[in-house]
């Protein structure tokens, strides 16, 4: 085998002048082209990293916003929502307060209106007692009920203490002693009381004597300070007190 070696010199050293040519026009431009291809790639990618991130930021600032506002709300509803509970619990003491206040209007205004009745059917009460007791004092013998009124006023002196007694004998004695009827007494009838209380006293008495009709019929002896009613005006007083609720005996 017969081997060229002009030839394969030559065509060695045409490679090598193709490869010089290949990297001198080609190789280095390409590969400066392809440099700046990856840079722009990555350059890209770094915006697009970064828009990312600032759309996560973003995304994670709206996030916060939005959980600021729903906590802000929540506060705001559970700020009214306990001055919503604090007005009620103020309005129901208030509607409270005004029933107790009702209440105890209504009980008063009651309790007058049940004592007015109460006073109207005793004051009516009273009206017919004295008509009644004006009734059957006309059907009495005049002398025979003044003997009775009599009887009694002896029997109230003989039950005085005896200091009682003795301010009715002085009252007697110095002509203080003062006796009142329904109707003016006739001679008659005062010597009757005068015999009724000198059987009391024990001695002779010097009465004035008065007329009052307003005690209906009886007779109230006075000697200053010391009264003794026994007339049917008294009774009636006593009777219209027993009904009002009043125990107190009325002298």
């Amino acid at each position: 085998m017969h081997i060229d070696w002009w030839t394969l010199a030559l065509q060695a050293i045409n490679v090598l002048i193709l490869v010089w040519i290949l990297a001198r026009f080609f190789y280095r431009p390409v590969s400066a082209i392809i440099e700046q291809r990856r840079a722009a790639a990555a350059r890209v990618l770094a915006d697009a990293a970064a828009m990312r991130a600032a759309a996560e930021a973003e995304k994670a600032d709206i996030q916060a916003t939005r959980d600021g506002f729903a906590a802000e709300r929540d506060r705001l509803l559970s700020a009214a929502r306990k001055e919503i509970e604090s007005e009620r619990t103020v309005m129901l003491a208030q509607a409270s307060e005004r029933m107790e206040a009702l209440r105890s209007q209504n009980v008063v205004l009651l309790a007058r209106e049940r004592a007015a009745m109460e006073r109207a059917v005793v004051d009516r009460a009273g009206e017919l007692a004295v008509q009644i007791a004006q009734r059957l004092l006309e059907r009495l013998p005049p002398a025979a009920a003044l003997a009775a009124f009599f009887d009694a006023l002896t029997e109230q002196i003989a039950a005085l203490p005896v200091k009682s007694r003795e301010l009715l004998a002085a009252a007697a004695a110095d002509g203080t002693l003062a006796v009142t009827t329904a109707n003016a007494l006739n001679e008659v009838e005062q010597g009757q009381c005068r015999m009724a209380i000198q059987t009391a006293l024990g001695r002779e008495p010097k009465i004035s004597f008065l007329a009052d009709t307003r005690l209906i019929a009886g007779v109230e002896l006075s000697a200053g300070a010391l009264v003794l009613k026994n007339t049917w005006a008294n009774d009636l007083v006593q009777i219209l007190a027993q009904l009002n609720g009043d125990d107190r005996q009325l002298p």
